[in-house]
């Protein structure tokens, strides 16, 4: 028998769990709780460091998660160094410095690393800004796993004059794929921005700390030349719809000055699956509606996912919805001919966001993921499977 107290006791649970969950944000599937965003402050014998656009991947090592990041150091010793990562490079460096201090720094990629000299001790500011006011280009692709199709992508994006690119998540589908991507992003030919995929976040167990701490937020906004780019998390679903990190970063834009200027949200699945008879969407209970109501609150009418491995573009409900998912260029497979595109686009100043598709012109030998076989089996594409066996086998013979 459920007595009253019961009842009320279990009432008293479910809301405390409900106001705990719009906190932190509960995760499903895979139930957790969303990990805390990464630091944005690291301390050690030699420095303590404050920055904004950063994350920390070891004591003397920082990853930049937007183009124009800035650290501020406040050295305790009489040298310090420290490396950033995933800069481009034409970025400025500005330096704000007391006399008594020499900042001298070197590139290496994408790599920068700063040498601090100084008598005493100092506050130093530094911050690496992009000369592209008149505009520039960045290009988009998701859905690439972590192996040849992602270095084919990467070069790709940089051969066809892209700033930068935006990642849409999925580069891990395999053993082995999620510390290789680590590795080709850090040692990628232009800057990478990833947003969060449903396969990036478990692998024999969940491992956000690896994303968090390697790649960077899961929730994030940064300007450029007059544009905002929103990072957000639509990896898992979230209840409530409004909750944790996701939630915050919306609620803090809401309340800033109102942006004058052209927005891009960029995330992993779609609100409005653009195949017909699929449904691989956002599927939160009221998740749909959430993020259609804060692009329409925020002004934003751009709206870049992967997650469908398939190329599209669609209007729904006030978004301009783009779909940029065939970095695996498993149609090429499907169809046995080249298809697979990437999206490349513009910013100019006071002009909409502007698109172009281009063909990715990965060659046959780039198909190497293992999960080529396994979505053309789980399809039945016999005639397709032929094929692609015999493929990879001419290619070990020339290997």
């Amino acid at each position: 028998m459920i007595t009253r107290r019961k009842l009320l006791a279990g009432g008293a649970f479910f809301g405390a769990l409900g106001l705990y969950s719009q906190h932190r944000g509960l995760r499903y599937p895979r139930l957790s709780f969303e990990h805390e965003p990464p630091a944005k402050l690291i301390e050690s014998p030699q420095h303590a460091m404050r920055f904004v656009d950063c994350i920390a991947t070891l004591p003397d090592v920082l990853r930049a998660i937007a183009p124009e990041p800035s650290i501020e150091i406040n050295v305790l010793k009489q040298a310090t160094q420290f490396t950033l990562k995933n800069v481009a490079p034409n970025a400025r460096l500005n330096i704000q410095a007391p006399k008594s201090a020499e900042v001298n720094e070197s590139i290496d990629g994408l790599n920068r690393i700063l040498e601090i000299n100084h008598s005493h001790q100092d506050t130093i500011t530094l911050n690496w800004k992009l000369p592209v006011n008149d505009g520039f280009e960045f290009a988009v692709m998701g859905d690439t796993g972590g192996g040849s199709e992602l270095d084919w992508t990467l070069n790709r994006a940089q051969a066809l004059g892209a700033q930068f690119l935006l990642h849409l998540g999925d580069f891990n589908y395999s053993n082995g794929e999620y510390a290789r991507a680590i590795e080709q992003f850090d040692g990628a030919p232009l800057p990478c921005y990833v947003t969060i995929g449903n396969h990036d976040f478990h692998d024999n167990g969940l491992i956000y700390d690896d994303f968090l701490t390697r790649i960077g937020p899961m929730n994030h906004s940064f300007e450029l030349a007059g544009t905002r780019f929103i990072n957000i998390d639509t990896a898992a679903d979230f209840w409530p719809a409004s909750s944790g990190q996701r939630g915050k970063l919306f609620a803090l834009l809401r309340n800033e000055k109102p942006f004058s200027g052209e927005q891009v949200l960029f995330t992993h699945r779609p609100i409005k699956d653009p195949r017909h008879h699929d449904d691989h969407e956002v599927g939160s209970i009221g998740g749909i509606d959430y993020l259609v109501e804060q692009c329409a609150a925020l002004g934003i009418t751009n709206f870049l996912h992967g997650h469908v491995h398939h190329s599209a573009e669609l209007d729904f409900r006030g978004l301009r919805q783009f779909s940029i998912g065939e970095g695996l260029g498993h149609e090429n497979l499907v169809l046995q001919k080249p298809v697979a595109q990437l999206m490349m686009a513009t910013i100019e100043p006071n002009k909409k966001l502007e698109h172009r598709w281009v063909d990715l012109n990965m060659p046959w030998t780039s198909h190497q993921s293992p999960t080529h076989l396994y979505k053309l089996k789980r399809d039945g594409r016999t005639r397709q499977i032929k094929w692609y066996e015999q493929l990879l086998a001419d290619e070990n013979l020339k290997t």
